[in-house]
């Protein structure tokens, strides 16, 4: 069911944010209503992440759903990669895979030239905490933890030395504007400090891949359009690659490229090469509409 967010648009972004282009508050509109009308990295260099031929299969040999379809495509290194897809898609399942909380059927997915389905348990696990950042739906904090302990807790996981993690702890959130909550818990942040403070938390250890998971899914207007301001500049200006599974066209529209998901295999691509974004999200919502999708902020 289409979920519309109803809030406002603020005159400003909050303190220590980006700007909130002209664009996101036109598409959001004066109360916060959008307003409808196997494939190769885009950079050309060696892929960051290239998924061949990934299948995944789910049930017993009577009844048997496959989940991804011979699924294959790159990620180059600086790239931002869109994942689109009606439910049921196989775009969650995508993910799950390359983030290695499930694993394939078949086929090879490859992270820094590293195929990660041939690794241990062990392995596995010091593939996440050292080359993955994760930012989810739902931001993931500990409760128990302030802002600055939630974010210095992944560079501790990754044995960073501790008189070095105050410094790049502080340095991180200030690039993200969530400076003045570091001090706080998670439940004295609104939700988009709370989503900042985790993508402070993925950026901090310098991995090699940003998975993100809906990341506005539950932001109202401003924060989705701050916190997307966020991951374009984590992408172009921190050199961040990232992957971000989304129902959103105005949150693909932020992507250098989108992937379209249908029935388990790689439906359609749309790069947005030197496109505004708005001529940009125009082309993702006729495949949207072609798609059988709803405009807007789909749940």
């Amino acid at each position: 069911m289409a979920e519309v967010y109803t809030e406002p648009f603020p005159a400003a972004s909050p303190a220590g944010a980006p700007p909130i282009d002209a664009f996101a508050r036109e598409q959001y509109g004066a109360h916060g209503r959008p307003m409808s009308s196997g494939v190769g990295a885009a950079n050309g260099g060696a892929p960051m992440l290239s998924v061949r031929d990934v299948e995944k299969m789910f049930g017993s040999r009577d009844s048997v759903t496959r989940a991804l379809a011979g699924v294959s495509f790159d990620v180059g290194t600086g790239e931002f990669v869109g994942i689109m897809g009606p439910s049921g898609s196989g775009k969650s399942t995508l993910l799950n895979c390359v983030s290695t909380i499930d694993t394939v059927t078949s086929g090879h997915i490859l992270v820094g030239g590293r195929d990660i389905t041939a690794l241990s348990r062990r392995q596995l696990a010091k593939f996440r905490r050292d080359d993955l950042g994760f930012i989810f739906q739902d931001s993931n904090l500990l409760d128990t933890l302030t802002g600055f302990e939630n974010i210095s807790l992944a560079l501790t996981i990754k044995g960073a030395p501790a008189r070095s993690i105050p410094g790049k702890v502080n340095a991180m959130a200030t690039r993200l504007g969530v400076d003045a909550v570091l001090q706080k818990y998670p439940y004295q942040m609104s939700g988009g400090q709370r989503q900042r403070i985790a993508a402070a938390r993925a950026m901090v250890t310098d991995p090699k891949l940003i998975l993100a998971d809906e990341p506005t899914g539950a932001l109202d207007s401003r924060s989705a359009a701050v916190m997307l301001e966020i991951m374009e500049m984590m992408n172009q200006q921190l050199g961040a690659t990232i992957m971000m599974v989304t129902h959103d066209a105005f949150a693909a529209s932020y992507t250098n490229r989108v992937l379209f998901i249908k029935d388990g295999a790689v439906f359609n691509e749309l790069r947005r090469g030197d496109e505004t974004r708005e001529a940009f999200f125009a082309r993702i919502m006729e495949v949207v509409a072609f798609l059988g999708g709803e405009a807007g902020h789909v749940s």
